[in-house]
């Protein structure tokens, strides 16, 4: 805990030990810097932000910037900035302490891979569903999140769309930490999916208080939490962007699609831990997948190679991935086995 506000030192302390968790406060930078290593969770107070800030201190999870609750906008302010969830006491305490009361840092906390398109219909959905029945194939518990409510959705996607189970509508008021998930979505393949309610769309938009629930939660039940983020990311998308091991952009190899994904890469690259790229190639993508990787100063993650009969599957009602020999399969079993090489 880190803050020199003597209210806010109190209100923290009680929420901590409520759970019955033991804080402590770092007297140096150098006890800081050690500390952000090791702790369990970092609260920062708004008042000491400006000072976590300034020390450069590499990414992690677990790090709440905290403030009064007539201070809300200041508090909010350094979100991005420290990749940190944020909230403010005491109305805040109940979220607080449902984080503090889960699962710490290496107890078991599923993996986050995120997908975005650097471009409309690249095929960040067809791969975000691919990675997570690759996975749910290998024996993980994997959960995979829509998080575009504008999309056809997932569900569609996976053949899914007529299972029974809950859909974003059911979270609409989602805060804190929700349980285990599994049993209430609707399953397919062995992967639990959380897709758009088309029927209650109403045009609603994810907020950040029920995103984060639902991920927090998704993180204590699951092995892997795969995301499919829109093109364009708003404030509700820190959060996943914040806990994503991996972010992945989806780059079509032609001049076009390079500059799409040039504007995505702006703005992700400063709001997560590490973006990679994935290119597709097919016909009319010329462009050398190394080449399109070094034009967007990002690390080549993988190839996605047209496959002629992945519509006729999808017709079908066969997920992505469904088949692991597959260019789609391959290239998903050598993204997860890269994860699992760097874990």
């Amino acid at each position: 805990m880190l803050t020199t506000d003597p209210l806010l030192a109190r209100h923290v302390l009680s929420v901590v030990a409520a759970v019955g968790r033991a804080a402590r406060e770092p007297a140096s930078d150098d006890e800081l810097r050690r500390a952000w290593r090791s702790a369990g969770a970092v609260l920062v107070g708004a008042d000491s932000a400006a000072r976590v800030a300034d020390l450069v201190l590499p990414p992690r999870t677990e790090v709440w910037v905290v403030g009064r609750d007539d201070e809300q906008a200041a508090t909010a302010a350094w979100s991005s900035r420290l990749r940190a969830a944020v909230t403010t006491l005491p109305d805040g305490a109940p979220d607080l302490a449902a984080a503090l009361a889960g699962p710490g840092p290496g107890s078991g906390r599923a993996e986050v891979v995120a997908l975005v398109g650097g471009s409309g219909g690249v095929g960040a959905s067809t791969l975000a569903a691919g990675l997570a029945v690759t996975a749910a194939r290998d024996g993980r518990r994997v959960l995979l999140l829509d998080t575009d409510v504008l999309g056809g959705g997932l569900d569609v996607l996976l053949g899914a769309e007529h299972l029974a189970g809950w859909r974003w509508s059911r979270f609409a008021a989602a805060r804190g930490h929700l349980g285990d998930l599994g049993g209430q979505l609707p399953r397919c393949d062995g992967v639990d999916v959380l897709a758009v309610d088309r029927a209650a769309h109403d045009g609603a938009v994810l907020q950040a208080d029920q995103l984060a629930a639902v991920l927090g939660s998704a993180l204590a039940s699951h092995d892997l939490v795969v995301v499919d983020l829109p093109r364009t990311t708003g404030p509700a998308h820190d959060e996943v962007l914040r806990r994503a091991g991996t972010v992945l952009l989806l780059v079509r190899a032609d001049v076009r699609g390079v500059a799409g994904a040039e504007a995505c890469r702006r703005e992700l690259a400063p709001r997560c831990r590490d973006l990679r790229v994935v290119v597709r190639t097919g016909r009319g993508l010329r462009l050398d997948p190394g080449l399109v990787a070094d034009a967007l100063d990002l690390t080549l993650a993988g190839v996605l190679e047209e496959e002629a009969g992945l519509p006729v599957a999808a017709e079908r009602g066969d997920p992505p991935g469904h088949a692991p020999r597959s260019a789609l399969g391959r290239l998903c079993a050598g993204l997860l086995h890269a994860r699992e090489a760097v874990a």
